[in-house]
């Protein structure tokens, strides 16, 4: 991995996007492959189309979905408080305390997601999971019209934490699946680019909504557009590396 392809892989993890809201992470991808590939183009579902070789035969493509898990604003209280739900499969216990970027019509919308402190909470309830409708978003409004000028209700957001590096250059993102899928199609296209197939025409799809989607999502519809002869998708997996886990029964990952 080269310096650029880096720095193109964490703009790619940085940028928010959750599924039905992919369009910021989808330009950066089409921006990069630009630059490489014969053709770049976006159907009406948001999937984002790279090709190399377009007319030749057999076709190939290639495919990662660039969509993350996120939040989507409900309802806003009397005092400012926003209220959520989640946008793909979440654990509750990881949201709380976090800190949140929503994409308000003006802007980026920083805020923290807050619950009853413990403190106040009856012994019984202490150990008891948090679930999403026990949460709310915290922007430092003071009302609900307050509010109301900076966010909407059905705007989306994130977890507002950007990639970090290790010293053995292993990284953390938020959006590691699958926005890895998507920059390894990418750079597969732009070796293709630099060593052309003779034959093959080989199309690079960045999908869209598969954290939402129990039909396919982005990947079937650009599957349907593309009629490719074979499809190579690229996504992640539990990891099982780590202590505790029950390999017997989750497997080496």
């Amino acid at each position: 991995m080269t310096r650029d392809t880096m720095d193109f892989l964490k703009r790619l993890l940085d940028t928010p996007g959750p599924s039905g809201f992919e369009t910021a992470p989808a330009r950066v991808w089409r921006d990069e492959v630009k630059t490489f590939a014969d053709q770049v183009s976006a159907d009406v579902h948001g999937n984002s189309v790279a090709a190399v070789n377009p007319k030749g035969v057999p076709r190939l493509m290639l495919a990662g979905h660039i969509d993350e898990i996120g939040l989507q604003i409900t309802h806003v209280d009397d005092e400012g408080y926003l209220y959520f739900a989640g946008i793909g499969g979440w654990d509750s216990q990881v949201l709380v305390g976090q800190r949140v970027v929503i994409s308000g019509p003006k802007g980026p919308v920083h805020g923290a997601i807050g619950k009853q402190a413990v403190h106040l909470m009856k012994r019984e309830d202490m150990d008891k999971v948090s679930k999403i409708t026990d949460l709310w978003i915290d922007i430092g409004a003071a009302s609900k019209a307050e509010a109301l000028e900076r966010v909407r209700l059905g705007d989306a957001g994130v977890l507002d934490a950007s990639v970090q590096e290790f010293p053995n250059a292993r990284i953390v993102s938020r959006s590691i699946d699958n926005r890895i899928g998507a920059y390894v199609v990418a750079e597969a296209l732009r070796l293709l680019a630099q060593d052309r197939p003779k034959h093959a025409g080989v199309f690079g799809v960045a999908t869209t909504r598969e954290e939402i989607a129990w039909t396919g999502g982005g990947a079937r519809t650009s599957a349907v557009g593309l009629e490719p002869n074979v499809a190579l998708v690229v996504d992640v997996t539990h990891a099982t590396d780590w202590p505790g886990a029950e390999k017997k029964r989750a497997g080496e990952h």
